[in-house]
Order: C-alpha cells, then structure tokens, then sequence
C-alpha cells in the first residue's frame, strides 16, 4: 500500500463497505470494520476477468452496484472505499447520490482514481463534465459502443474493422473498461459541478496526488453534510499527543502532575 493510501486511511473507522476492491482491498484502521461489495460473486467475478486468476480477491458477501446499493439503508454507513471505481462506471454521478444515501451525516467516502497521464489511458481525450451529465440524464446506451471504440483505438492500438470487431466483442460482453477519463485537475472540476448541479452533500476533506515514479493515481476523501473544518482523526489524535508532551516539557509540566495525583482517586 502507497503511504498516501495509509495516510489517508486515518479517516476510516467504524462499519463501511468498499465496492470492486477485487485482488487490491484497501488496508485500513483495525477500528474500521469492511464489508465487501461487487456486481458479481467471487466466481462471477473470476470469470469475467480471467487475467486475474490465481490472485486472491477479497471476500465478497454483497452483490451490488456502486449506481444501486439497494441493500443497505439509508444514512447506515460510516464509511465507503471506491478505489479504482467511479472510472468503470457508466453512471459515476448515480453513485454520488448512492454514496450519499447510504452515508450517515459526517460519513466519509475514500476514492483513488487513475490519473489519464499515468496510465494506458494516456492516449485518451479527458472526459468532459457535459457528457457525464448528458449521460446521467439521458441513459448511457447511446454512448455505449462508442466508449468501447475508443478503448480499441486507443487503449488497444487498433484499427479499422479490426478495432470495430473488438469494440462488438466488448459491448457482446459488457466488460467493464475504463468508461470515462480524467486528471486530478479535471475530476475536480466534475465534482464541484456535479455538486452544484446534483446537490451533492460533500466536502473536500483529504487529498493526495501521486507522489513516486511508481504510482498512478490520486486519492480523495469527501464527508458528508459537513459545514465546518474537519482534521484527519488520526491527525487530531497526534496533535492532542503533542500537546500533552509540550505541555510535560513546559514549566507548567511539574505543577500539573501534582494536580494530577492528587485527583487521582486511592488505591485499594
């Protein structure tokens, strides 16, 4: 795990699920307790993507779609991990407003993404904001085969009625490719829209872009029916720690730890 994954896990605690974590499940706080989410069993899943045999995928118990997460309530979750998902779905703004549904207020939704410059999306046009609220408004049949014509051309190199073949055997199989495109930049940009469009409840709490050689996407972390500052739990905690030792070290250090004893009740 990256140290920004680590990092940013801090947020997590509580009951939560993450969605498609398939043979990468994040590793998280021992006091955040996951719940594993797909659109298909274990063998369901094995079976659509074959290149991943013989890695160990993280149990599934929930089959849901991050766009329909029917089985849970509303406001029940502390927590939801998407890594490496809003780009495979044709509707990212229907799991917005999932997220939100299943969050409590203050809830906390963890996302890392690709970045399009780091990855075998490079080739690729961005996604635009206007064609995900098209989309989201008028159904993403229209676009379908054209998304996967993109990904033969460029993602595959192909060409002609080769890349058409490809993007009929694609679409025959509804695989789950990368849908849409995007940069820290302009992911950003879509989520303030789509908040402002959609009156989506988040905020920006966390964030890291990548950092090495090695990586290839950028984290987020948005809570719930937030109007205030947050700190990082974890952070707050190591600052209260601080305090208490600078605190310790200060002249004030030796009156307060008479204080201290003589509050402190006897023993029996």
């Amino acid at each position: 795990m990256t140290e920004q994954r680590a990092r940013l896990a801090g947020w997590l605690s509580g009951d939560g699920i993450e969605i498609g974590a398939l043979h990468h499940p994040l590793e998280v706080p021992a006091d955040a307790r996951v719940t594993y989410v797909d659109w298909k069993d274990e063998a369901g899943l094995r079976k659509h993507y074959p290149e991943l045999d013989g890695d160990p995928f993280a149990p599934v118990s929930v089959i849901a779609s991050a766009e329909d997460l029917g089985p849970f309530a509303d406001e029940t979750l502390d927590f939801v991990i998407a890594n490496h998902l809003l780009e495979h779905l044709e509707q990212p703004i229907h799991a917005f407003k999932e997220f939100q549904r299943v969050l409590k207020p203050g809830g906390v939704l963890y996302m890392a993404l690709p970045d399009r410059r780091l990855t075998f999306d490079k080739h690729r046009a961005l996604t635009t904001n206007q064609h995900l609220f098209d989309e989201h408004r008028s159904g993403a049949e229209a676009n379908r085969r054209a998304h996967y014509l993109d990904w033969a051309l460029n993602v595959d190199g192909m060409q002609g009625a080769e890349a058409e073949s490809r993007a009929d055997g694609l679409l025959a199989s509804h695989y789950s490719i990368h849908f849409h495109v995007w940069t820290p930049d302009s992911f950003l940009d879509f989520f303030v829209a789509a908040r402002n469009e959609f009156a989506l409840d988040f905020q920006l709490v966390g964030y890291a872009a990548a950092e090495r050689d090695t990586d290839n996407e950028f984290i987020l972390v948005l809570a719930r029916a937030q109007d205030k500052v947050r700190l990082q739990p974890a952070l707050e905690r190591r600052r209260r720690s601080s305090l208490r030792r600078q605190l310790a070290a200060s002249p004030l250090g030796p009156p307060v730890r008479a204080v201290k004893q003589l509050l402190r009740p006897p023993a029996r």
